[in-house]
């Protein structure tokens, strides 16, 4: 069966939960009502149906008048749908466990492509996969990093996407307002990776980060993190993401750790600053696996960390500070 969520996340997930129980965002959506009309100019009640209501409705109206407009109709909707409100000031939130998300697409727009989806999320999921997975393929054939894939399904998605492969951080992408869920997990990473990895995983940590995992290969990993839960389009994301990403880190780590940079024309020591910063943020704030990436001593790399600590105040073994080089590094390659 088909949950809230699932619509939600498929059809718009630009709305934003304005409102109500985030645990019951998991109930069934037995199909999709609309309304332009206040009370009593409702549409019938039917139990577990989704309601989009426009949004003009409720400018300038605390939410709970409308709740208390479909208390009066006898309605029990599974969740609402507030569509239209682009660009509208923030909503007071009201009280109860009702779901109630606002979209800023129109309300006959968002509603047929619901019930599109409702009608055939099978092909819909399948679509999804095969777009991607074209999407990120071509994305690596740009630039073979795993960033540059990641980073193309964290926008799509609008999830915090990470990449990890032999105890590093390959890559990390916050989705959009939420950098400081990425922080969350830059730090927690090294703890979740000494907790083993599995094929198939979601789960919440204790500070409330969901994480849905699929195993790459022995030793690498992709990651969703967000602060809401997962839905089914994001399970499909991370799988057409593996599939790129398996083809990426099929060298074996030996390969990796004994490759050298070309020494023919060494780089500029602003460069080698900057090169020294984003390997050690990769690494998670690690310096040996920092120092081989490199080429170099691992007493070089602390060198030039000193140097960049002095003259910018800048440390990728901090969290915010990693978060920053990495986010800077995908934009230039972008």
């Amino acid at each position: 069966m088909t949950s809230l969520l699932d619509l939600w996340r498929a059809v718009d997930p630009e709305a934003r939960l304005v409102s109500g129980s985030r645990a019951l965002l998991g109930d069934t959506a037995r199909g999709v009502l609309r309304t332009r009309a206040a009370a009593p100019h409702l549409p019938p009640a039917i139990d577990g149906e989704l309601l989009v209501v426009d949004g003009s409705l409720i400018r300038g109206r605390p939410l709970d008048a409308l709740l208390a407009a479909l208390q009066a109709a006898e309605l029990r909707p599974s969740g609402l749908v507030l569509a239209g409100l682009a660009g509208t000031p923030r909503l007071e939130a009201a009280e109860g466990a009702l779901p109630i998300l606002a979209s800023a697409r129109p309300v006959a727009q968002l509603t047929d492509a619901m019930e599109s989806y409702l009608r055939d999320e099978a092909g819909h999921l399948l679509r999804l996969s095969l777009d991607l997975r074209l999407a990120a393929a071509e994305a690596a054939l740009a630039n073979p990093d795993p960033a540059a894939p990641a980073g193309l399904v964290a926008t799509r998605m609008r999830r915090g996407v990470a990449v990890t492969a032999d105890g590093e951080l390959r890559a990390l992408h916050p989705r959009p307002a939420g950098r400081a869920l990425a922080a969350r997990f830059a730090a927690a990473h090294t703890r979740l990776l000494s907790g083993g990895s599995r094929t198939e995983s979601a789960r919440r940590t204790r500070d409330g980060l969901w994480l849905l995992e699929r195993r790459v290969r022995v030793g690498a990993a992709v990651w969703l993190f967000d602060d809401l839960p997962f839905a089914r389009v994001d399970e499909v994301a991370a799988d057409a993401l593996g599939v790129t990403l398996r083809a990426l880190l099929r060298r074996p780590p030996a390969a990796r750790a004994t490759s050298r940079p070309n020494r023919a024309a060494p780089p500029p020591p602003a460069d080698r600053i900057a090169a020294t910063l984003l390997a050690v943020a990769r690494s998670n704030g690690r310096i040996a696996p920092a120092a081989r990436a490199l080429g170099v001593h691992r007493n070089t790399v602390l060198y030039r960390l000193r140097t960049a600590r002095a003259e910018h105040g800048v440390d990728p073994r901090r969290a915010e500070d990693a978060l920053r080089i990495l986010s800077e590094a995908d934009r230039r390659r972008a």
